[in-house]
């Protein structure tokens, strides 16, 4: 008979400790069966799931627009980008909203985090690049459509990495599962990259401007490499809104708030271009002048939260 090494008897409390394999024949029992069980989750809170539902929903809703403007042409097919473009914002809207509900019914978990960067791969990265694929289709029928579904690759795998390296690098942050503060994301969080597809596709066809086709077609590519980039980007709430702050900034939030209300489209456009385009400035103006400091420490980007949590789009920390 072949002679069996001893087995390693793992969780023996006084340490580790070999016993032959005989033994175990012996018992019936397997080594494996000292192995940590993994987890199995059994029960899940109903309400923030549902509001992230709601998002993943958005987005399905978005590609069926889009399946269904591939069988027609002209304004009908204007339209359902249209609708597909504000199915967007809804899934903004839920993505927000689903942290902020987990938060008040105490029922933050790593499974809200990761059933909600499950939807925001389509809503946000699946969605836009194929309203950006659809769109350039028609209105560049001289370009390759190998070449078209290439750009938008390049945003939906950008999308996909930008929200796994969240999800990693909010674990490593928070090892017990503690509740943070996001102050700064590096690279262009996947909403708000979105959204920038979203409302150039919505400016296009409220005043037809054909021109803005061209911005469709290199920012697709571009918002793909800056959400897997490390450039600084401000949280909105938590870095520039929440505590005290100079009137300056509450005069020009003002100002946003009354051009939002007079021209609401254009002002939304205007604020996710220029929100893209903030971290490129941001770094720039940190490595030669040394300003903002935050910028380039990335060691405070996350800090313990003290009742509110800031979590990304939606992304880990809420939900």
């Amino acid at each position: 008979s072949v002679r069996r090494a001893p087995i390693l008897w793992p969780n023996r409390p006084g340490g580790p400790v070999c016993v032959p394999a005989t033994i175990f024949r012996s018992m019936r029992l397997r080594p494996s069966a000292f192995r940590k069980r993994r987890p199995v989750l059994r029960t899940f809170s109903v309400l923030p799931t549902l509001v992230t539902m709601g998002n993943l929903i958005a987005g399905v809703l978005a590609l069926s627009y889009l399946q269904d403007a591939a069988a027609v042409e002209g304004e009908a097919q204007a339209d359902l980008w249209n609708k597909a473009a504000w199915m967007i914002f809804l899934g903004m809207f839920c993505d927000a909203l689903d942290g902020r509900v987990a938060r008040l019914t105490r029922s933050t978990s790593a499974f809200g985090a990761q059933i909600d960067s499950l939807a925001d791969v389509v809503t946000f990265g699946v969605v836009p690049a194929m309203i950006a694929k659809s769109l350039l289709t028609q209105t560049f029928p001289m370009m390759s459509p190998k070449l078209l579904l290439a750009l938008a690759l390049v945003y939906v795998v950008g999308a996909a990495l930008r929200l796994a390296r969240y999800n990693v690098e909010s674990t490593r942050t928070d090892p017990d599962g503690a509740s943070h503060v996001t102050l700064v994301f590096r690279g262009l969080p996947s909403p708000a990259a979105a959204g920038v597809v979203a409302s150039l596709v919505l400016l296009r066809h409220e005043y037809q401007l054909l021109s803005l086709d061209w911005a469709v077609l290199l920012g697709t590519p571009l918002l793909g490499l800056l959400m897997t980039s490390r450039l600084p980007y401000p949280h909105p709430i938590n870095r520039v809104l929440e505590g005290n702050r100079p009137m300056t900034t509450v005069a020009l939030l003002v100002v946003t708030v009354c051009l939002g209300v007079i021209h609401l489209l254009e002002t939304v456009t205007a604020a996710f271009v220029l929100y893209a385009l903030s971290g490129i400035v941001l770094y720039v103006l940190a490595r030669g002048t040394g300003f903002p400091r935050w910028a380039l420490r990335e060691d405070t980007d996350e800090v313990e939260d003290v009742g509110d949590d800031g979590a990304e789009d939606g992304e880990p920390g809420g939900g």
